[in-house]
């Protein structure tokens, strides 16, 4: 992708409003370019200089990450009939940097093609009839299909692979726009992406969208090609019929000639366009790949019945209830499971096979925390056991043995760590000797180091000195004796590296360039990461596929006690001595500290909100306050396992609280391709999913209609007029039975439609104008409380 320039759209554009241009242009189109100066002098001489240069610009392939959405979902089923399909592109240029033939620069070069089985010349044995070759063997003449008349560019070589498509002349010329027709189909957006996953969007906020011109086709009587549902379920008829929709994003330059009302086919009987991007879909009366049909099944139970609030937490089902009359062992168990643990086996160290309870980060109940976790150093010393009945818990111990093991596989960080624990044991070692030798003052107005003593000397006239006559002494010198040992040397270390003057030095240090700051940075990146679960693996975090079955949404707590623990088994690698550990313990706080800051920027910095990497010294790592305030931060979350995860890869997922200000959010990223997994700083009173403003879709509602939206001031732009004020978009289609948009009849009567509504002139109705008019509100759903609730 070409990236485009930055855009302040993300911090201009409030959460869940959107911007609307009718193009994104570059400043010049891809192509082969000329500059020539002539320099004329007085005299009528004249010199000229010339230079050649070309702008590059995709034109047989797109970057594999260019499509950031897709709509109707690949592979999905629902009830897409009224709807138009569209594609959302993360480079908000693309669709015009390239120039077709014989139009405005307002013209996009692609288009988006829906179409059936029967419209497509081969390519059987792909899901999307795609054929795949060579641009040499797509280039080359066939008497039966027409290519493009294209002019590759310089980096295109005729071995380079392709994939292109074949479609019947007639079927082409019935569902292709016109030249003047495209402008309308593809426009840009600017959307804040705050609220989404990374994914490799560009985070200028701009997106361009390429919109079909034709409504996908659907049949309600089985086909050849229409497979069935003969499956009955809670809210599907007993048998239901789709139609196979296949949607290509092409290339139309070169066929420029065929765009028009009566084209010359010369004789061929198909046309070979560049597929740049393809999906299909099955569009049929079965809701369930709709948006909101799929985020109201994530309420319900599998039996189809409203799921209940505490449903709704990350946990197992209790096979026992937790009340008066359950056995004692069966309410503890009960307990046990509602409180988020579940039992595994374990074998203890003495060869003992028995069952250990386990709870991940993830709890559904507000934590306990245990100052214990971030001073343990060994996983033997968090492993909890109830006497009472006789069982094992190793949640804390299994955190610090994931976070030694993730530290011990990640061979730069463990190098980074070593040289930053070898470094600061030099300089507490330093920081020693100089507090215990009698070689400098101890009263703290002298130099402390030698090379500060000797540039006392310096300052004091050593020269001069040096440069008189010799003098005989005249008192006897002998060297200062050698102070006594300490009785306890490793007591007297202790109480050294514990003093409140040691802690502030080394804390000063880790901010200062030439002190421990080059080697402590790259540590504190990592355990940020770290913090946040970035490598901790997925069992770890759901350790039974029941907690979060198919389409269902899992509220938690992220609980500090494991993260500590996680924390403290990856910064305990390479201590090799009881002083080595006592040092760990001395600066983990300020470790701990500005890892959590740096978490807490941690989304932002990939956003690039916030310039370069985070710093960890921008702040002293040394504060308590700051440590304290960073470590009693309340983090929640949810995880998603839905098909509107994968059908809306950047859904927008936002948390608010009490007082309706959102939440940060900490890390939101696609563990696969069907579950989510988000973290907000604070415990939400709302949260919200909602389809993504740049990706919501166009369409028409019942009856082929439109609601009319305000466009002229003072009025909110893009506010409906009114219930009753409406368009029939469905009265503007081309012959035929293949619902294709006449966008040349469309235009003009919605804009009389507007202008009698509004009862003013509106101007000209452009693209944006259009997609405006067309768009279809995204669908949202709303889960109110601390404990699940939803509506």
């Amino acid at each position: 992708m070409t990236p485009g320039p930055q855009h302040p759209a993300r911090d201009t554009i409030p959460l869940g409003d959107l911007e609307l241009h009718d193009d994104y242009l570059p400043a010049l189109p891809a192509g082969d370019y000329r500059v020539e100066v002539t320099h004329t002098l007085q005299i009528g001489q004249e010199f000229t200089a010339r230079q050649n240069f070309t702008v590059r610009g995709p034109q047989v392939a797109i970057d594999t990450g260019a499509v950031l959405a897709r709509q109707p979902p690949d592979g999905s089923r629902g009830r897409f009939a009224e709807v138009l399909p569209h594609v959302v592109l993360g480079d908000p240029m693309l669709p015009w940097e390239r120039a077709l033939r014989g139009t405005s620069r307002h013209t996009p070069w692609l288009a988006l093609l829906v179409l059936t089985d029967d419209q497509l010349v081969g390519g059987a044995d792909t899901p999307t009839r795609t054929i795949a070759g060579t641009v040499g063997a797509f280039l080359a003449s066939d008497a039966a299909v027409l290519k493009p008349s294209l002019k590759v560019e310089a980096d295109v070589g005729d071995a380079d692979p392709c994939a292109y498509i074949q479609v019947a002349a007639e079927e082409f010329h019935a569902v292709a726009p016109r030249l003047d027709e495209l402008r309308f189909l593809a426009h840009c957006r600017g959307a804040n992406t705050g609220d989404r996953p990374i994914l490799g969007i560009q985070e200028d906020g701009l997106f361009a969208v390429v919109v079909a011109g034709r409504f996908p086709a659907s049949s309600t009587t089985p086909t050849q090609n229409t497979p069935t549902q003969n499956t009955p379920t809670q809210n599907t008829p007993t048998q239901n019929t789709a139609t196979k929709n296949i949607v290509h994003l092409v290339s139309l330059e070169g066929h420029e000639d065929v765009l028009v009302a009566d084209p010359d086919f010369r004789g061929r009987t198909s046309v070979a366009l560049l597929s740049l991007a393809s999906w299909s879909f099955w569009a049929c009366p079965d809701p369930q790949a709709d948006f909101a049909d799929l985020a109201e099944g994530l309420t319900r139970t599998p039996d189809g019945a409203r799921a209940a609030r505490q449903d709704m937490w990350l946990r197992l089902a209790s096979p026992y209830q937790d009340a008066d009359g359950t056995p004692a062992p069966r309410r503890q168990v009960a307990r046990r499971i509602n409180d988020g643990y579940v039992p595994l086996p374990y074998l203890t160290r003495s060869g003992e096979a028995t069952f250990g309870w386990y709870r991940g980060p993830l709890t559904p109940v507000v934590p306990v925390t245990t100052a214990a976790a971030a001073q343990a150093t060994t996983a033997d010393a968090l492993i909890g056991y109830d006497p009472a009945w006789g069982s094992f818990d190793l949640s804390l111990a299994t955190a610090f043995e994931t976070g030694r093991a993730l530290a011990v596989a990640d061979a730069a960080f463990a190098q980074h760590l070593l040289a930053f624990k070898h470094a600061a044991r030099h300089l507490a070692d330093t920081l020693y000797h100089q507090a215990t030798s009698n070689h400098l003052p101890q009263d703290g107005d002298g130099p402390r180091t030698a090379r500060a003593a000797f540039g006392t000397l310096l300052d004091g006239g050593l020269l001069t000195t040096l440069g008189a006559p010799p003098s005989r002494p005249t008192t006897p010198w002998s060297p200062p004796a050698p102070a006594a040992p300490p009785a306890d040397a490793t007591g007297s270390l202790r109480d050294f590296l514990s003093s409140g003057a040691t802690q502030a030095a080394l804390a000063e240090a880790l901010a200062e360039d030439d002190g421990l700051k080059e080697h402590f940075a790259p540590v504190a990146q990592w355990l940020a990461r770290l913090m946040l679960l970035h490598p901790v693996p997925f069992t770890h975090l759901v350790p039974d596929e029941r907690m979060l079955p198919k389409e269902s949404l899992r509220f938690f707590h992220l609980d500090p006690s494991w993260v500590d623990a996680l924390v403290s088994g990856a910064f305990g690698v390479g201590a090799q001595s009881s002083r080595d550990t006592f040092q760990d313990r001395i600066v983990a706080a300020a470790v701990r500290a500005a890892a959590a800051r740096v978490a807490a920027a941690h989304r932002d910095t990939l956003r690039s909100a916030v310039p370069g990497d985070q710093d960890p010294g921008d702040q002293d790592p040394g504060d308590q306050h700051a440590h304290d305030q960073h470590s009693g931060q309340h983090v929640s979350g949810l995880l998603l396992r839905s098909a509107l995860v994968s059908g809306w890869p950047n859904l927008a997922v936002r948390a608010l609280d009490a007082d309706g200000a959102p939440l940060p959010v900490l890390r939101m990223d696609h563990l696969s391709p069907a579950v989510l997994l988000c973290l907000f700083g604070g415990l939400p009173a709302m949260v919200e999913l909602r389809e993504p403003q740049e990706g919501f879709r166009f369409g028409v509602q019942d009856h082929g209609l439109i609601p009319l939206r305000n466009m002229l001031p003072p009025r909110p732009l893009g506010e409906q007029l009114g219930a009753d004020v409406t368009f029939p978009v469905l009265d503007h289609l081309r012959p035929g039975a293949r619902r294709v948009l006449d966008l040349g009849s469309l235009v003009p009567a919605l804009t009389a439609a507007l202008e009698a509504a509004h009862g003013a002139a509106v101007g000209a109705v452009g693209p944006a104008d259009l997609a405006m008019q067309m768009v279809k509100v995204p669908e949202a759903i709303h889960f109110t409380g601390p404990d699940g609730a939803h509506r």
